[in-house]
């Protein structure tokens, strides 16, 4: 079961694999954090494996141009995401929300002394994550099924409709169906096959 599971992450990298590993070896050297990952038989949520380096290091070239307060991370696993960015972005508010115990108490002893920083345990798709009132909203994708995959974007996306300034980042979904999606316009996208890469959506105004 592990070694078909790691076998299938590396295939869909492909080529990249060795950019994607130097880059993984670069910031874990650097002393970057939450790099746990989880293999689940979840039927609904899929595996807790955190969003490459490299991926991380473009999307934040793209948020240097685009400002924001609230970073909320939807499924934020054992705190890579929010450990990155948090480091880059040191006055911006990060929100973590995330299922699984185990990872949900990894991230909450990394971030215990973060004042700007708060990692919550739950169902992120039965809670009204709108209270935080984030203008950036990030999602590695946690579901197995595209089918729930879409219900699930259109719905986050026309709860945030009346907000002018909002950005969607979605990683690792197969670009068939995030492209398919209305109402948003894509300002950057980066693939390296048809399910890993990332797209970084904004309204449309």
């Amino acid at each position: 079961m592990l070694l078909r599971n790691l076998s299938r992450i590396i295939q869909s990298y492909k080529f990249s694999l060795f950019v994607i590993i130097f880059f993984e070896i670069l910031y874990i050297l650097r002393g970057y954090k939450g790099n746990n990952f989880t293999l689940t038989r979840n039927k609904q949520m899929s595996d807790n494996i955190p969003c490459p380096y490299y991926f991380l290091l473009r999307i934040k070239k793209i948020l240097d141009k685009n400002n924001f307060k609230k970073f909320l991370d939807l499924g934020s696993g054992s705190g890579r995401t929010i450990d990155f960015f948090s480091k880059k972005f040191p006055n911006k508010e990060f929100i973590g929300i995330e299922y699984f115990f185990e990872e949900f108490d990894k991230s909450q002893k990394l971030f215990n002394k973060n004042k700007n920083i708060k990692i919550i345990q739950s169902d992120f798709t039965k809670i009204d994550f709108l209270n935080f009132k984030a203008d950036c909203i990030f999602l590695n994708n946690p579901f197995r099924n595209d089918k729930e995959t879409l219900d699930f974007l259109k719905k986050t996306i026309n709860s945030h409709l009346d907000k002018k300034k909002i950005l969607f980042i979605f990683v690792n979904y197969n670009k068939n169906v995030v492209q398919s999606l209305k109402k948003i316009q894509c300002i950057d996208s980066y693939y390296i096959s048809e399910i890993k890469g990332y797209s970084i959506y904004r309204l449309n105004e």
